[in-house]
């Protein structure tokens, strides 16, 4: 879901009409939101801060690495990127000089400091850009498909959604208006992989596929992993890959109508995985999203374990963060899934 933040928080499909929404303070306790789904997981509630964000209206948790968590919260105007630290419990407000909105998708910690992956929408134009904060240099790296393809064409939209060492994936598109809802053949998406170093900027989309994603990335030696989802003549379908295209897990939820993987973390080796997504089972934009989590042991599929009603974005180790209705609010979650790591 993280792609389609700036059009409307509203789109997201967990949703079954307007809500009102309110900011949360980040020290609101556990809530159980098994209610939603009788297989699902009791989630805890994490938003920004009223002290610190004073108009926010909705926090979603975005992306999680280490002790970090990306946000992206939308205020009064636009959204502005988050980074909450579990370790210190301390937010920090992350904007883009000159942008009208900015959203933080995914961190990646350094040795001192952290990087921060996501998009901006420039005051000046339609469209989005992708950006690379580095917190110990304050550098921020912008990245345009429209500038970095050859030969260019009129691409307005791009989004980093991961980020691991020196290399990002995300989204591509030229799009009239921002796109809502879950990606399909009507959203066209190009996937893409950047390297810093280089400035590489390579399109990775799945074969025969009309639509593709990349929301997450990783890397246990020289084996680099990414996942998201596609689009083909067959439907909606979740994916893990090689980045060299040697090693690949197609996945469709049992049942389900659409399913795509929101984020990825390696469990010791090379084809073993934890990934989370999100997946459909009626066939209308406006139905309920599901989110799940699923272990992956040598590029093969395992149980998943449902979270519940919520809309999933980014994993680490077997901590789980997105977005979820409380009652009659959104807010940002996070919830620990109770399954060991694969051998």
């Amino acid at each position: 879901m993280k792609a389609f933040l700036a059009a409307a928080v509203v789109s997201v499909v967990l949703l079954a009409g307007s809500v009102p929404l309110c900011g949360q303070d980040a020290s609101a306790g556990p809530f159980d939101e098994r209610l939603a789904s009788p297989q699902g997981l009791a989630v805890t509630p994490l938003n920004a801060p009223p002290s610190q964000f004073p108009t926010a209206t909705t926090t979603i948790l975005t992306g999680i690495r280490g002790n970090l968590i990306t946000a992206t919260v939308f205020v009064t105007g636009g959204t502005v990127g988050a980074v909450y630290d579990r370790k210190t419990q301390t937010w920090t407000k992350l904007t883009i000089p000159g942008a009208s909105s900015t959203a933080a998708y995914g961190p990646d910690p350094l040795a001192s400091g952290y990087r921060i992956v996501g998009s901006f929408t420039p005051s000046s134009q339609t469209g989005d850009v992708g950006f690379i904060y580095d917190s110990s240099t304050k550098r921020v790296i912008k990245v345009s498909a429209k500038a970095l393809l050859r030969p260019s064409k009129n691409y307005n939209y791009t989004v980093i959604h991961s980020i691991k060492g020196n290399n990002a994936v995300g989204n591509y598109n030229y799009f009239k208006t921002p796109p809502s809802g879950l990606p399909s053949s009507a959203n066209s998406f190009h996937a893409f992989i950047y390297n810093i170093p280089s400035k590489q900027f390579i399109t990775i989309d799945m074969p025969n596929a009309k639509s593709t994603t990349a929301y997450g990335i990783w890397q246990d030696g020289s084996v680099i992993a990414i996942a998201g989802g596609y689009t083909d003549s067959s439907g909606n379908h979740a994916y893990v890959r090689s980045l060299n295209g040697a090693s690949k897990l197609v996945y469709n939820y049992p049942g389900a109508v659409t399913t795509h993987f929101e984020g990825i973390t390696g469990t010791g080796k090379a084809g073993n995985y934890n990934v989370v997504g999100d997946y459909s089972d009626v066939k209308s934009p406006s139905g309920p999203v599901h989110g799940f989590f699923l272990p992956i042991t040598n590029w093969k599929a395992g149980t998943p374990v449902i979270i519940g009603r919520v809309s999933v974005n980014s994993v680490y180790n077997r901590t789980a963060v997105g977005l979820y209705q409380r009652g009659t609010e959104l807010s940002g979650y996070y919830v620990n899934i109770p399954v060991p790591d694969p051998p």
